[in-house]
């Protein structure tokens, strides 16, 4: 029988185990830690499990709901429940996140009549992307850099950047367009206009828009709001936290190939036809030393730090959206606040409200310099500039993630192609997978895993 090793048990290293399983292979998977998961992770709040990594996972996104539904799992998914996605807090108050936007890009004429975070200016600049002559575009271009030729400087502080770049921990300046937020780099290349390129990629959007104000102008006899009709859930989770997944791939996989507290310090440790090296990219580099390539590229694979602090609180009535984002032009330690208890069914409480609040951002340490009492009062304090609280928590969990989240810099793509190419020369039993490679979020890892076993086993 074939015989793979992973290195890594997180999503990554999982899903590449469970396609080399389910095409006949025998599989070791080697973490060096004492859990599986990686950053998915549930932990308590007082007496309650709740996710201490990501929370969701994109529906559209095939590899996600692909694996949920060969794990069998598609009975045990949540969906979230808030009325709203979100709010921006700026200028000392909260603001609904325009309608009709892709990415913080409008693509209905209207989308941004009524919003407050733009200046009449600001949104007269954000409207000349439809006369301006094409922006060209390649991997050294950033999504700031892109964003603010075509749209300007207020809606891509306000707007854009506390979106893209709080998905990545980072500054839209620092993001590749092509890596980060391919997106907009399809819309720009193919339609020579921002918000031309994403209204044809998102047509749904605008009709559903309209069918909404003709309804309401039905019923009311006036012209009506832009709330849309319900749509089919952008993101799912599990009634019992995002763990589930990881506990299911646990499950299927023969448990005399799983090795936990197993460190591999150099590829002589495993014997295998195959290997994919799914670990944060130190220790990766650190495997294959050997490699010239890594000497030349290690620079370029850098992380975000996060701190997280997570509450419950008497009480607190739930917020109408799934959480606030807190933009960098704002000034604050805080980037995000995610309402658990709003915006999940299995996180509802009638008597306390779960609330997450994040910190840390590319270039911002402030909150990784604070000790955690520093911390919970800071970004409690922040929260509440914006929120009054109405009691004291009655649980805390302060939660670090040194290197949460792999970052994207001008030519990433680039630079992960030459790092692959060269590896097949010098490795090529080997590949490497994850989110320093294949993108942000728990389908691309799926996607990145079960990829590389697929090219290994061919």
């Amino acid at each position: 029988m074939a015989r793979a090793a992973i290195v890594g048990g997180g999503i990554t290293g999982l899903s590449a185990a469970y396609e080399f399983h389910r095409n006949g292979w025998q599989v070791d998977v080697h973490e060096s830690g004492d859990r599986w998961g990686g950053k998915i992770l549930s932990s308590l709040v007082g007496n309650e499990l709740v996710d201490a990594g990501p929370d969701a996972i994109l529906t559209r996104a095939e590899a996600g709901i692909g694996l949920v539904r060969e794990l069998g799992l598609e009975d045990e998914l949540s969906h979230p429940i808030a009325a709203r996605p979100a709010y921006l807090f700026l200028d000392g108050k909260l603001h609904l996140l325009p309608g009709g936007t892709v990415l913080g890009v409008p693509i209905t004429p209207n989308a941004l009549d009524d919003t407050e975070l733009l200046t009449q200016e600001g949104k007269d600049r954000v409207a000349r992307d439809l006369t301006m002559a094409p922006t060209a575009v390649n991997g050294g271009t950033t999504i700031g850099e892109l964003c603010r030729t075509r749209l300007g400087d207020e809606l891509t502080d306000r707007v854009i950047d506390p979106l893209l770049g709080g998905i990545n921990a980072s500054d839209i300046d620092h993001l590749s367009v092509t890596a980060a937020a391919p997106l907009l780099a399809t819309a720009i290349n193919e339609h020579g206009s921002l918000i031309r390129g994403l209204a044809a990629m998102y047509p749904r959007i605008g009709s559903t828009l309209g069918a909404a104000r003709s309804d309401q102008a039905g019923r009311s006899g006036r012209p009506g709001g832009a709330e849309a009709r319900p749509s089919p859930p952008v993101f799912f989770s599990f009634q019992s936290g995002i763990a589930r997944l990881v506990e299911r791939l646990v499950e299927v996989l023969p448990a005399q190939g799983l090795h936990l507290n197993s460190p591999i310090e150099s590829l002589d440790q495993v014997e295998a036809d195959a290997v994919v090296v799914a670990a944060p990219t130190p220790a990766t580099f650190r495997l294959l030393a050997d490699a010239p390539v890594v000497g030349r590229l290690a620079e370029h694979f850098t992380y975000a730090g996060v701190s997280q602090v997570t509450v419950a609180v008497p009480g607190q009535p739930p917020l109408d959206a799934s959480g606030i984002l807190f933009p960098r032009v704002g000034g604050t330690v805080l980037t995000a606040s995610t309402w658990f208890s709003s915006k999940w069914p299995h996180y509802r409480r009638d008597d306390h409200a779960l609330i997450r609040l994040t910190s840390g951002r590319y270039g911002d340490h402030r909150s990784a310099n604070m000790d955690d009492d520093t911390l919970v009062k800071t970004l409690l304090a922040e929260l509440e500039s914006a929120v009054p609280l109405v009691a004291e928590p009655t649980a805390v969990r302060v939660h670090r993630w040194p290197d949460a989240l792999p970052q994207y810099p001008a030519w990433h793509n680039e630079r992960v192609a030459e790092l692959r190419q060269e590896l097949l020369t010098t490795h090529p039993r080997l590949r490497v997978a994850g989110a320093p490679y294949d993108g942000i979020g728990i389908p691309a890892c799926i996607a990145g895993g079960r990829h590389a076993a697929r090219q290994l086993m061919a």
